[in-house]
């Protein structure tokens, strides 16, 4: 093959990739249609999710297997970082001693695209008996809300309320991997994190808190640090006498 070969060849995958991006993101404008046109089922999943995130003592919890659960890994650290306790379980592991880590009141979000996912409907039917045998007061049952294509499936059955993320196809008409499925769960999931963040109002100063390290740190030091100073000078006060919070 010919170096300008090559080149052809390139040009094509970039615009290969260009095209992918086109209908990963038209996957998520579907989505927020779907949402604008019917969000009770949202909302019941929402109502939830807040009530515990607003709780002192309650997290979220993620769970899944395969791709799934690094989705979930990765939304329990962007909740985590801007204010809202939330971990990770593998749902395999959580049948092994790990379920020890769910208490009373906590929300378990299983992430499961075919809502047939035999380890997390197997961990979703234990949380549901035992729930059921332990008869506690509302406000301390372990939640379980579910994130796939439809409620109408095994796990969705299972569920307090679902979070709908139906995609019309994955990138790969021959090879069903999850790309543009994970894709649109990845976003729901940072747009819920989001949502929780400005409930709490949580802010630059409290962002810095749970990130010192890296370029992101920095640049939340200083923004909070911008922020303190123009509230400051508003109020007629002198910035150099306001002292740095230690964190």
């Amino acid at each position: 093959m010919t170096p300008a070969a090559l080149v052809d060849d390139f040009a094509l995958a970039a615009t290969n990739i260009a095209d992918s991006l086109d209908k990963v993101s038209q996957v998520i404008k579907q989505c927020a249609n779907r949402i604008r046109s019917d969000s009770a089922e949202l909302q019941s999943a929402l109502q939830i999710i807040a009530q515990t995130a607003d709780s002192q003592t309650q997290k979220i919890i993620f769970t899944g297997v395969g791709k799934s659960f690094l989705i979930g890994k990765k939304l329990a650290a962007t909740l985590t970082s801007v204010g809202t306790p939330a971990v990770s379980l593998h749902s395999t592991e959580a049948m092994h001693g790990d379920l020890g880590i769910i208490h009373p009141g906590d929300c378990v979000i299983a992430l499961s695209y075919s809502g047939n996912t035999e380890e997390v409907i197997r961990l979703f039917t234990v949380l549901r008996g035992m729930r059921s045998s332990e008869n506690r007061a509302l406000e301390n049952t372990v939640w379980l809300v579910g994130m796939g294509r439809t409620g109408q499936s095994p796990l969705g059955n299972l569920c307090d309320a679902w979070i709908e993320s139906a995609v019309d196809q994955e990138l790969s008409l021959s090879v069903n991997a999850p790309t543009s499925s994970s894709s649109l769960m990845l976003a729901i999931g940072d747009a819920i994190a989001i949502l929780l963040m400005n409930r709490r109002q949580f802010g630059p100063t409290d962002f810095a808190r749970n990130h010192p390290g890296g370029h992101l740190g920095i640049v939340s030091r200083q923004l909070a640090a911008e922020l303190s100073s123009d509230s400051v000078i508003k109020n007629g006060a002198n910035p150099e006498e306001i002292q740095p919070k230690a964190y």
